[in-house]
């Protein structure tokens, strides 16, 4: 079990690290590049959020409090990023903007959950 949890909690964090690391660096004048990056950030998006799902389960199962809700925030933000990132391939500028956001978001939920209380 601890392979595995070793496994997951690094797909998740170096999934993670490309999908956000690319979103903020899209948002400063690289739209360019957002439809080259498309595919690659969805794939990362999918891992991110999968990974993170199966260490919900595995960490968290049925916990309630505070961590557990910063926890659901942050993934609920995730989702709804890769949602506007996928839905918003016409307006690139815009949606790497709101899904940096988002992710920023996620990104500080994750950090902080265990300092919650």
């Amino acid at each position: 079990m601890r392979i595995l949890l070793m496994i997951l909690l690094s797909l998740h964090a170096l999934s993670g690290v490309f999908w956000a690391g690319s979103t903020l660096a899209l948002t400063h004048s690289l739209f360019e590049l957002t439809p080259k990056l498309f595919r690659a950030q969805m794939v990362a998006a999918a891992l991110t959020i999968a990974a993170g799902l199966a260490l919900w389960g595995i960490a968290i199962r049925g916990s309630s409090g505070p961590m557990a809700t910063t926890l659901a925030i942050g993934a609920l933000c995730a989702v709804a990023a890769a949602a506007v990132q996928g839905a918003m391939r016409r307006s690139p500028a815009v949606s790497q903007r709101i899904a940096a956001i988002l992710l920023s978001v996620t990104v500080v939920c994750m950090v902080v959950s265990p300092y919650v209380t």
